[in-house]
Parts: C-alpha cells; structure tokens; sequence
C-alpha cells in the first residue's frame, strides 16, 4: 500500500538558539505514560509532572475511554474511524483493538513532524488493506475529503472520530470541528478528551502557567487545558453536537447541566465527550447507541 502523504517531512530537531531539550508531541506523550525513552523526552516529562502532578495520569485514562468508546462504536455498526495523532509504542494503535474480518476501515492522520510515528504505521500497516494514512495537512476537511476520493474512507455511512490529541493541542478547535461537521455524515461520533486547567493534586499556584509554558517551550506545540463548560461550548457553536459524557463507570450518559461533567477517571478529572452529528431526517437511520432524538 502506497504512503499517503502531501509533502516530507520536516526536520524536528531544535532551532537554533533554542535553550533546553526539544521533543515531539509523540515522544512526550509516551514518555508521560511512563515509557522510558531519550533522555531529552524523559527530562521534558519530569518538568511537567513538577508543574502539573496528575498529569501523567492522563495518558492512561484516554486510552481506557478510547476503548470503551471503540468498543460502543463496533457495537453500534460503525466500520469506518479517523484516528488523529497515532501514538508510538508501546501505547497501542486503534485498529489493534479491532476483530479481524469485521469489515472496519482506520485511516489515521499524521503530523508531518512526527517521523517516528510515520515510520510506526508504515512498518505495521504497510501489509494491512483495512488501514490507511495520511498528512493531517492542510486542514481537516480537505484531508478527509481527499481520503475519500483516493477510496481511504467512506463518507456515506457514520464514521467514529478519535480527536483527542488534536483538540488538546490547538488554538482553533472551532475550525477543527467545523470541518468534521461539513464533511462528516449523521450518525458519525467524535471522542475527545480534554485536562481541564486544575487536576485535583495540584498545588496551589503551579498549576496550569507553568505547564503550557513548558510543554510548548520544549514540544513547540500548545497544550490547551478546558474547564467542562468550555469543552461542552465546543459542541454548540456554531454547530450543536449532540454530546454524552463518559463517567467513572465508563457507560455513556445523557448530560445532567445542573453540574458540571468533567469526570472519566477516579484519578484525575479527565473531561471526556462523545460527539454526535445529528440526523437531519429519520432516513438516515442513525445506528443505536449513538441515537439522537434532535434533527437540523
């Protein structure tokens, strides 16, 4: 299988002049899920566990909604997924997690940055017709249509988004999610999972400044931390998503607004949301478990 990208990859060793250890996204994540790696990612993760304890917490408790909400989505008929921001190993792929022969399509998206990453997927997927990648860039929209005229992904029936990472690290989630909404077809769900700015653990006064100072300082990408009602904002302007929360329990529920829903995981306050495309007519026929009673 071809590799699908839009142009090579960049260089991601640090510029010039650039004071302390430089790491990617990628390599800060695993080295926060407690993989031990380079010494420059270890370092970078020792800094934001001092700025941010309970952090390195949240890795662990994606991956376990992800799952969950993996799990749902097969129940549910959903064959198709868009992963954004594939992790490096040992942290597990998504279409690791699916049942052979079940008829589900992956296509993940890729920074361009991320060469290790790259070199993950195409040592691993190379041979697997049931997966597909491609350059995240230039945006979200074009991207998923491209992957559609190439035969990457099928935009005719629900697709399941994971869009984690994506979200955490952009200054411009409207745009991103704008364009999941103009290309994505009723019925389709996107899982997203936010640190909000202050982790139960968190001393007072060394919370989020010092955190989103070092992980774009060292990563050279943003770390965005919500509260609830800004992440559930994301939902409803200028498109309203049909959302559920994913509690401790792991189950999906309807939203109780008379407080805020921020909690996945006992150890930290993961906030955690299933988006939904709502169906605009009966006849679409949006599966089950990720039915919605509101038409646009």
């Amino acid at each position: 299988m071809p590799e699908h990208t839009s142009q090579p990859d960049p260089s991601t060793g640090p510029d010039r002049g650039h004071p302390g250890p430089f790491v990617s996204l990628a390599e800060i994540r695993a080295a926060l899920a407690g993989v031990r790696g380079h010494a420059e990612s270890d370092t970078v993760a020792s800094l934001l566990r001092r700025a941010l304890p309970g952090f390195w917490a949240t890795i662990a408790a994606e991956y376990r909604v992800r799952n969950r909400v993996v799990d749902k989505a097969l129940d549910a008929g959903i064959r198709r997924s868009v992963v954004f921001s594939p992790d490096l190993a040992p942290l597990r792929l998504a279409h690791e997690l699916l049942p052979a022969g079940a008829g589900w399509h992956v296509l993940y998206l890729l920074d361009d940055a991320e060469t290790a990453v790259r070199t993950r997927i195409v040592t691993n997927c190379s041979l697997d017709p049931d997966v597909d990648w491609l350059s995240a860039t230039p945006g979200i929209e074009q991207c998923l249509r491209s992957a559609q005229g190439i035969g990457a992904l099928a935009l005719d029936e629900p697709v399941c988004v994971l869009a984690s990472t994506a979200l955490q690290h952009t200054r411009d989630p409207h745009a991103l999610l704008a364009g999941l909404w103009n290309v994505l077809p009723p019925g389709s769900c996107v899982m997203a999972s936010q640190v909000p700015p202050l982790i139960p653990d968190t001393p007072a006064g060394t919370g989020l400044p010092a955190a989103c100072a070092v992980f774009e300082h060292h990563t050279r990408t943003p770390l965005i931390l919500r509260t609830a009602p800004e992440f559930d904002a994301l939902c409803h302007h200028p498109h309203t998503w049909d959302t559920t929360t994913f509690g401790r329990a792991g189950t999906a529920r309807a939203p109780v607004h008379s407080s805020p829903l921020s909690t996945s995981d006992s150890s930290l306050a993961l906030i955690t949301r299933v988006a939904v495309r709502p169906v605009r007519t009966p006849s679409h026929g949006l599966v089950p478990a990720y039915r919605s009673t509101r038409t646009s």
